[in-house]
């Protein structure tokens, strides 16, 4: 991140506690009965592996691309798969997920991550799954009482920069409670992300490279390990993002995850993807304004149907670059006769170069800055062209694009309203005053 997008205390204290209530209200439902998921899950990827709650997913973006995410890992939740990713957000960054499965079974999940100028990115992330009212029984008789099931992890990351390489490290606490019987683990995982291009990257995880292992009755349950490798085309400026994942479980077969996202506009996106282990097709969409992003799937299985939403809340610049006017119009030849443009820039790593371009009511480009290096903190414009020429009446639209270290574009729009004389025929003169002339006006104003 190349500029520092401090926020007040206060106004920050505000956000997190709008986005604590709004953000958990997200909730996925299932119209056709809610077991469908677990139960796929279980049958398929699961399979009465130990630690299978830490596989349902982290996101409705995820579940939509079939949690091929090891090599895209450019957002909080994406990189509960790869810790590496944590080291690519360009600013603070919540994400939450709730879940209705079945038998009043509730899956929670959310993380938050906050990259720092030099220090690597730190986060914070956790699950909580619970089950009730299962009933208690024998081979020969129920025994008329219910228990409770509920499971959580909670963790803590950090992910480092290299360049183009980065690493990432997420320690967690895993818990378990069945019928009264609780035991307690600790545990970690670790990945690697590298993107030699643009338009290409890799990743590599190990879930549970240090294997919780809890007792809580009898003998001792150690968690599954789970290694990915994946790899992603980021295409036209990541408008279009398709990625690839070979996953393995220990017991279990190698199993091929897959999906593409496409973005129309820069508010909307449409993905799909498919999960093979579980059979299971995703198809989803994201909305996007401002700093908020609310994304929607509906996954497809042999069981029917599930409905998933979640929500992301980022703080600062969320897309590279944000630009801020103080006034939406103003009048070359009246009492305001400029505007002023800030602008803030969040990517990872250096800032190679900006450009800032001014468009007329037609289209036609009348205005252009520039500059090597990151853009400078706000730009002023009197309402002229290129020339010097004042412009004629009308709404403008004002596009900047900073270049990354990466050769990738970010960019932001904004518009303002000129109004002045509506037919305008005289061009700006400049007058010089010459010293002696100067001094004779600063004796007369003496006297």
């Amino acid at each position: 991140m190349y500029r520092n997008n401090s926020i007040p205390a206060s106004e920050l204290l505000r956000k997190l506690a709008l986005v604590g209530v709004v953000l958990f209200g997200g909730l996925a439902t299932d119209p056709f009965g809610g077991e469908q998921f677990v139960a796929t899950a279980a049958a398929g990827e699961n399979a009465g592996v130990p630690g299978a709650f830490l596989r349902y997913g982290s996101s409705a973006r995820g579940l939509a691309l079939g949690n091929a995410m090891t090599a895209i890992a450019d957002d909080a939740a994406s990189s509960y798969w790869n810790p590496a990713g944590y080291a690519r957000l360009r600013t603070m960054e919540l994400t939450a997920m709730s879940a209705t499965l079945f038998e009043d079974t509730q899956y929670t999940f959310f993380t938050l991550g906050l990259p720092t100028e030099r220090h690597g990115s730190f986060a914070i992330n956790g699950a909580f799954l619970s089950s009730g009212s299962f009933e208690r029984a024998t081979l020969f008789e129920d025994l008329g009482e219910t228990f409770g099931e509920s499971s959580s992890f909670l963790g803590l990351a950090y992910a480092y920069k290299f360049g183009r390489l980065t690493w990432g490290v997420n320690l967690k606490t895993v818990s378990q409670q069945v019928a009264g019987a609780k035991g307690a683990g600790f545990g970690a995982d670790v990945g690697l992300y590298i993107r030699p291009h643009r338009t290409l990257s890799f990743g590599l995880s190990l879930q549970n490279a240090l294997a919780p292992e809890l007792t809580l009755d009898q003998g001792a349950e150690k968690f599954a390990r789970t290694m990915r490798a994946g790899t992603a085309l980021h295409l036209f400026r990541n408008r279009i993002v398709v990625s690839t994942d070979l996953v393995r479980t220990d017991n279990m077969d190698v199993n091929l995850r897959s999906g593409i996202e496409v973005w129309p506009t820069r508010q909307f996106g449409l993905r799909t993807g498919y999960d093979a282990v579980r059979e299971q097709s995703g198809f989803g969409a994201a909305f996007r304004w401002e700093n908020w992003q609310l994304d929607y799937t509906y996954l497809d299985h042999d069981l029917g149907g599930t409905q998933v939403v979640s929500a992301t809340f980022r703080f600062g610049v969320p897309y590279g670059v944000k630009m801020r006017r103080d006034r939406g119009l103003f009048s070359p030849s009246g009492e305001n006769r400029s505007v002023h443009f800030g602008i803030d820039t969040a990517v990872t790593g250096k800032v190679e170069s900006w450009r800032l371009e001014i468009v007329d009511p037609e289209g036609n480009l009348v205005r252009t800055l520039s500059g090597n290096g990151p853009p400078p903190e706000g730009v002023e414009w009197k309402g002229d062209d290129d020339q010097g020429r004042l412009v004629a009446d009308g709404r403008y639209q004002v596009h900047i694009t900073v270049l990354d270290g990466m050769s990738e574009e970010w960019d932001y729009e904004s518009s303002v309203e000129v109004l002045g004389f509506a037919d305008r025929t005289r061009s700006p003169i400049r007058v010089e005053i010459s010293g002696g002339k100067e001094n004779s006006t600063n004796e007369g104003k003496q006297r």
